[in-house]
């Protein structure tokens, strides 16, 4: 039987002990004049760079997104990037074929139109207690794909293809033979994704957020699909529902280019 990932149950404290400092000898007057030209100088050489360098952007800026004052994001060249979030559970069939069916190939295509996020689906009891519907195994496949996230925020090709890496697999989760695999297969630390979700605290925090941004946004179907900030699609019980606009790579591909090209039109 493979060896499962534990979480630890100790947390470690680092204490820092301040150490004396000597007192430094006064600088003298010429030490003191030369630092002040240094400094006026160098002032001077940033403002010149500032005012006459052209701004330069990078192709992959999409990468490091930021908030928009309407709650949408906007990566650093100003353009607005389309909300596109999928809601599951790891151990869960529907979310397997709605990652690999939809999801993943169609971050292919329009990855750099999109702020990408997933989320998952539980209960938070009133003791603030997590309740994974597959079971406690379920629970820390979340946090796993959660810590992933985490660790690589700039990188959802990593984070997502580690975790439909998993979920191809879900009923193994969270077997360490079928985490270290994915791990190396996608280019993520493993220990570090142990330590995340091994830490007393964190990847409970992560998943207690995640489960209550699903329950707040009313999301109870695994694999729940949601586009601009609405539900796009639904699979559950092995088909396809709710999804008005079709449930085909292509048709949610046309709907994020549809969105962003309205998003942004000043910028084309």
């Amino acid at each position: 039987m493979d060896e499962k990932l534990t979480y630890s149950s100790h947390s470690s404290t680092n204490t820092h002990i301040p150490t004396m400092i000597r007192p430094r000898s006064r600088p003298s007057r010429r030490v003191v004049s030369f630092y002040i030209l240094a400094l006026l100088l160098c002032s001077l050489l940033l403002y010149h760079i500032e005012i006459l360098t052209p701004i330069v952007r990078s192709d992959n800026n999409y990468l490091h997104p930021k908030s928009s004052p309407n709650g949408l994001r906007i990566s650093s060249n100003e353009t607005v990037r389309v909300a596109l979030e999928a809601h599951i559970m790891s151990k869960c069939p529907d979310a397997r074929a709605c990652l690999r069916d939809l999801v993943v190939p169609a971050m292919e295509k329009i990855g750099d139109k999109v702020d990408f996020q997933l989320s998952f689906i539980g209960e938070i009891g009133a003791d603030d207690s997590i309740t994974c519907k597959h079971g406690q195994t379920e629970c820390l496949g979340n946090i796993l794909s959660l810590c992933a996230t985490n660790l690589y925020p700039n990188s959802t090709i990593v984070s997502l293809g580690f975790t439909t890496c998993m979920i191809s697999s879900y009923s193994d989760i969270p077997a360490r033979s079928l985490v270290e695999n994915c791990a190396l297969e996608h280019g993520v630390d493993f220990e570090r994704l142990n330590a995340c979700a091994s830490e007393e605290g964190k990847g409970l925090d992560l998943l207690r957020d995640s489960v209550s941004r699903s329950n707040d946004k009313g999301v109870v179907y695994s694999c729940t699909v949601r586009l601009d900030d609405q539900i796009r699609c639904i699979r559950d019980g092995g088909k396809w529902k709710d999804c008005e606009k079709g449930s085909t790579v292509d048709d949610l591909v046309a709907d994020v280019d549809k969105l962003y090209k309205s998003f942004n039109q000043g910028e084309l």
